[in-house]
């Protein structure tokens, strides 16, 4: 058996990272998450909670070549345990992390699960509790608790824990999400909520759907705030760092060209990169932008319009594409959100996950051209080939011209 990536999942990243035929262990607490993932390719699957020690006897016993951290966001003590077994065992770690929920005033943001309860005995009306059954226990401070009802999964031993926390089955709703909008709004129209406790799962936890569920029925939402997490990544991140990691291959990018001529591309970044893909839409026609602070010695001479200040989402106005290339991660990583909302295809110059479009190493003679790319996995190979073609290519494309004015005339 080749190496593995170790995957612990059990949340929406996990199961889609299942997907791709990667060589798998996923690891899950529980049999139901287990469930989930019922004949994903290429998948051995491993049930129960371990501690760290387990954990990294698991990978040295397991050829682990990497592993991914795909847990839930409020999943601490895993999160750690998988962090310090990693280090323990010298085994690379990504860790996939969902965005945070952007709220407004109305939404009562609490720290814990404890805090939510407290703020609720101090109110009236009836209440949704959507935070799982790990946090059940904490309401037991809630006096009247005929108001609480649960939304629980549909497991026996969530069901009994609900029954010792003293919910009764008129105030368990035992169903598996995802929740669309129409149905929160009859959830809490059924159980005449007037507040929805909730925890930030992200999109992936279908906040979005609770919070505007909320605002129609006129109830209020009461968001318990995530562990402090630094750092993490999307599902395409990992799923193209195990792959390098692995030396896996993937199905070739579709090369769909388009037509640049006069029409509008903004680059942010003033470095070499920048110049570069400055150079190479200007070589295609485009109307080249390029917003920096600073410019590099590169730019002195290029056609192309130098706008002197820091980047502005108002920047993308009117573009057909745009680049991402300064020398700042969280910046580039703005740069592509804002470009996406708006429908701009993006390349991000430091992070294939984040590009719409991946920006390729393009050889050209004349109007003819060839795009090279290794699939975001090794920009030392498509830098390598494109450099052969270009060797050959005005030669070939030459030679066929010569072939094509030889068989018009014969």
């Amino acid at each position: 058996m080749g190496r593995r990536v170790l995957l612990f999942g059990g949340t929406t990243e996990g199961r889609e990272l299942t997907r791709f035929r990667l060589p798998l262990v996923y690891a899950v607490a529980t049999a139901y998450g287990a469930e989930l993932v019922r004949g994903a390719e290429n998948t051995e699957v491993t049930v129960g909670r371990m501690d760290a020690a387990e954990m990294e006897k698991f990978i040295k016993d397991s050829d682990i070549a990497c592993v991914i951290d795909a847990t839930h966001p409020y999943a601490r003590e895993a999160r750690e345990n998988i962090r310090a077994a990693c280090a323990a065992a010298n085994t690379p770690l990504m860790r996939v992390q969902r965005r945070e929920a952007v709220t407004d005033g109305d939404v009562v943001r609490v720290k814990s699960a404890e805090e939510a309860a407290r703020f609720l005995e101090g109110t009236t009306g009836n209440v949704l509790l959507t935070t799982g059954s790990k946090e059940l226990e904490a309401f037991a401070c809630v006096s009247d608790r005929s108001r609480l009802f649960a939304r629980v999964l549909p497991d026996p031993e969530v069901i009994k824990k609900c029954a010792e926390c003293g919910f009764d089955s008129g105030h368990i709703i035992a169903m598996q999400g995802p929740f669309s909008l129409l149905m929160n709004e009859e959830m809490i129209r059924l159980t005449g909520a007037r507040w929805l406790v909730t925890k930030d799962g992200g999109a992936a936890g279908g906040i979005e759907e609770k919070i505007e569920a909320a605002r129609s029925c006129k109830a209020r939402v009461i968001m318990i705030e995530r562990p402090h997490e630094e750092g993490g990544h999307s599902c395409t991140e990992a799923l193209l760092w195990a792959r390098r990691i692995l030396g896996l291959s993937r199905p070739p990018l579709f090369p769909m060209l388009t037509d640049m001529e006069e029409r509008s591309a903004v680059i942010a970044g003033g470095g070499r990169i920048a110049a570069r893909r400055a150079a190479t839409l200007i070589k295609c026609g485009a109307a080249v932008t390029v917003v920096s602070p600073e410019f590099g010695p590169e730019f002195k001479e290029m056609k192309c319009r130098l706008v002197r200040k820091g980047w502005e989402p108002e920047d993308l106005e009117g573009a057909a594409l745009a680049v991402a290339a300064t020398d700042d991660e969280k910046v580039n990583a703005a740069i592509g959100a804002a470009a996406k909302e708006r429908g701009i295809p993006v390349s991000v110059a430091d992070n294939a996950a984040e590009c719409s479009f991946f920006f390729p190493s393009l050889v050209t003679s004349g109007e003819v051209s060839a795009s090279v790319s290794a699939g975001a996995l090794s920009p030392a190979l498509t830098h390598r080939l494109a450099e052969r073609l270009r060797s050959v290519w005005d030669e070939w494309v030459k030679e066929e011209r010569a072939a094509l004015e030889e068989k018009k005339d014969g």
